[in-house]
């Protein structure tokens, strides 16, 4: 499957502790990135033959070519001193920061296009070559690139791709969602857990995000801002049935969807 684009690259500053990011950016347009997994192999022969083979992920060259670098890369992805007048200062005792790293790229599936995203967990960057140029007789683009190494986090994860999407807008919001940059919708709750019942349940759906609203259905179907009822008083469950809800709020991004199943035997 061959990718032909890519767009919307996003830095976030990873606590490594705790594995949440903070501080998120759009790191200009990108212009070119290129990840190269290596590897860490071993193998036993005995009879003269290779009996075993472990092959385990060590880390992953990463590089990043955008149009610009703004000046939120300098504190947040070098360690740097910037001043709130944006004056910058790199002394020889700064350290990089680990960071999240994320992009949309686009692929044709059956004929259309969709779009997924990639996000790096926890990436190690280092300043790249700085090159300027007087203009001349003609001119000369010098765009920057940053380099780094790719790491698992404590999970043992390294990458994550997101579903595809019909839009790059949506891969952009799923980018931002997991590197923290936009405020996310607290999930609802369900005062009544999924299960098996003996008689009907009163189901009430709250969100810990105040002011926010909830959409569900019962039928199957998946709730979407076209779909589905928005919440206002307290759900029965008579029969088997299928819950499905998410929270919003204007100026966040939705929650997650929750799903349960109720099994109603009376």
């Amino acid at each position: 499957m061959a990718n032909f684009g890519l767009s919307k690259p996003w830095i976030a500053k990873l606590d490594a502790a705790t594995g949440t990011y903070s501080g998120g950016f759009k790191c200009g347009m990108a212009v070119n990135t290129s990840i190269s997994p290596s590897y860490n192999e071993a193998s036993m022969f005995a009879d003269n033959q290779e009996r075993e083979h472990v092959k385990e992920f060590k880390n992953a060259a990463v590089s990043l070519g955008t149009d610009r670098l703004p000046v939120q890369a300098s504190k947040t992805v070098f360690g740097h001193t910037v001043n709130a007048d944006g004056e910058e200062n790199n002394n020889v005792s700064d350290e990089p920061n680990y960071v999240g790293y994320g992009f949309v790229t686009c692929e044709k599936l059956d004929g259309k296009t969709k779009y997924r995203a990639c996000i790096l967990l926890k990436v190690l960057f280092s300043e790249g070559e700085e090159s300027y140029e007087t203009k001349g007789e003609s001119i000369v683009f010098k765009a920057p690139t940053i380099s780094g190494i790719a790491m698992a986090d404590s999970n043992g994860n390294w990458r994550r791709k997101s579903p595809y999407f019909n839009t790059e807008e949506e891969a952009d919001l799923w980018i931002q969602k997991q590197l923290n940059v936009v405020a996310v919708c607290a999930a609802p709750v369900a005062s009544v857990d999924g299960g098996s019942y003996t008689e009907e349940q009163i189901v009430i759906l709250t969100s810990a995000t105040a002011g926010a609203k909830i959409k569900y259905t019962t039928d199957g179907t998946t709730p979407t801002a076209e779909n589905g009822e928005e919440y206002s008083v307290p759900i029965t469950i008579a029969s088997n049935t299928g819950l499905r809800a998410f929270a919003y709020k204007d100026g966040m991004a939705d929650s997650e969807m929750i799903t349960k199943e109720y099994f109603i035997t009376v």
